[in-house]
């Protein structure tokens, strides 16, 4: 039965196309649209009134406020009673099919709509939909957005990076609105509104600093204590999201161009370099070369191993000023000479995309004479998704780095 009603829906439809037997018209921007009233008027009742109330139209019916391509799906869907949603591209178009749903009271294609959204509302498209929503006053899809972007925050998700990457920039009202029952002072939301600060001064060609983070947040309904936290924050402690979301970690590696000369500890007891990323992520590890093996032992007391002992600390410098984020002591038993020691931190952080971060490594008195080799590497590495770059200071930038990468992933 089902097959012979789209039987006769693709020949009404073709009838359409062929301008047969039509007795209506529409005008959407400069395009002419030829239907039947009858049909129209079956599946609406707005086209209903329209054409057979008692201020029926009796003129081309001029339609101001749905593109062209929107308006033809439509009617596709009035003729015929399907919408091919795999075939719609943008998301937009989807949207403008649901208000003109609501438009035209027709009940089908608001239910197709609907259940469209409630499968496809994913966290690189929930933001978007709910912000074009929002502009468009389209209810049913603003609560299910609103209920979908709650889960994924109280679990832990910080949609930082998707606000980054996204060409849609989200509007003030309807970060606003986010935050109405979001604003507990959480570290992924403090991320997700740095990331939504940071677009803004983007979009109105500010520079990224405490002056223009203090403009953007002063009209947003937020306590002052939070605008305050996400001005002065530099940095967010990590605390892994559900299962679901695992974090795959990736070696960010420098390009390697050439060794120099070791640096030698006794020379100088500390090294130091800075990195910056274009996204906000996760640092687990930072990758440094391993001691050379010592040429002065005899050749029966050396080892293959040793045991590293080293101060880790990381500064955030931002608006001038350096805050010291993370500063341990690592001891680290069975290191190969001659290799790659991977420094765990002891507790993970999260880094922002604008701010740099000064990454100091000192060793103590027992460490004298050692010597690490040191190279000449590219400035960044990268992987498909973030870049990283590296910088050492002034002192040591023309001898080379022990620094050839870190272990991060994107905060999710």
């Amino acid at each position: 039965m089902d097959e012979e009603a789209s039987d006769f829906g693709q020949r009404f439809n073709e009838m359409r196309h062929r301008n047969h037997l039509v007795d209506c018209s529409f005008r959407v921007d400069d395009k002419i649209y030829n239907c039947h009233k009858l049909i129209l008027s079956a599946a609406s009742p707005v086209f209903e009134a329209m054409f057979y109330g008692s201020l029926a139209e009796k003129q081309t019916v001029k339609i101001a406020d749905i593109r062209p391509i929107v308006f033809e799906r439509m009617l596709d869907f009035i003729y015929v009673g399907t919408v091919d949603f795999d075939h719609i591209l943008h998301i937009e178009e989807i949207l403008e099919l649901y208000y003109c749903a609501q438009k035209y009271m027709i009940d089908s294609l608001h239910k197709q709509c609907v259940n469209y959204f409630g499968k496809s509302i994913k966290p690189n498209n929930v933001l978007k939909i709910l912000d074009i929503a929002y502009t468009m006053n389209l209810e049913d899809i603003i609560f299910s957005c609103l209920c979908v972007l709650k889960h994924f925050l109280t679990s832990g998700m910080s949609l930082s990076n998707i606000i980054l990457e996204s060409s849609h920039h989200l509007s003030k009202s309807c970060v606003d609105l986010i935050l109405e029952d979001n604003y507990e002072v959480k570290d992924n939301i403090i991320c997700m509104i740095r990331a939504w600060c940071i677009t803004e001064c983007e979009q109105n060609r500010l520079e990224v600093n405490s002056d223009s983070l203090k403009t953007i947040l002063q009209d947003i309904e937020l306590p002052d204590k939070l605008k305050d936290t996400i001005i002065d924050c530099s940095f967010t402690s990590f605390q892994p999201v559900t299962n679901e979301h695992k974090y795959h970690w990736t070696p960010i590696q420098r390009i390697h161009y050439k060794a120099v000369r070791p640096l030698i500890i006794g020379d100088s007891m500390a090294f130091e370099a800075s990195i910056t990323c274009n996204r906000f992520i996760v640092l687990k590890s930072l990758s440094i070369n391993s001691r050379l093996t010592p040429q002065l032992l005899p050749m029966d007391k050396r080892r293959d191993t040793y045991t590293e002992n080293i101060a880790v600390e990381i500064c955030s410098k931002f608006n001038g000023r350096i805050e010291s984020i993370y500063q341990e002591q690592h001891l680290i038993c069975d290191v190969p000479f001659n290799n790659s020691l991977d420094l765990k931190l002891e507790n993970q952080i999260v880094l922002f995309p604008d701010i740099a971060y000064l990454v100091r490594l000192k060793w103590g008195p027992d460490s004298l004479g050692y010597e690490y080799p040191r190279s000449i590497f590219s400035s960044y590495g990268k992987s498909k998704q973030f870049r990283v770059n590296f910088s050492e200071n002034i002192y040591v930038e023309t001898e080379g780095s022990i620094l050839h990468g870190i272990v991060c992933d994107l905060y999710k």
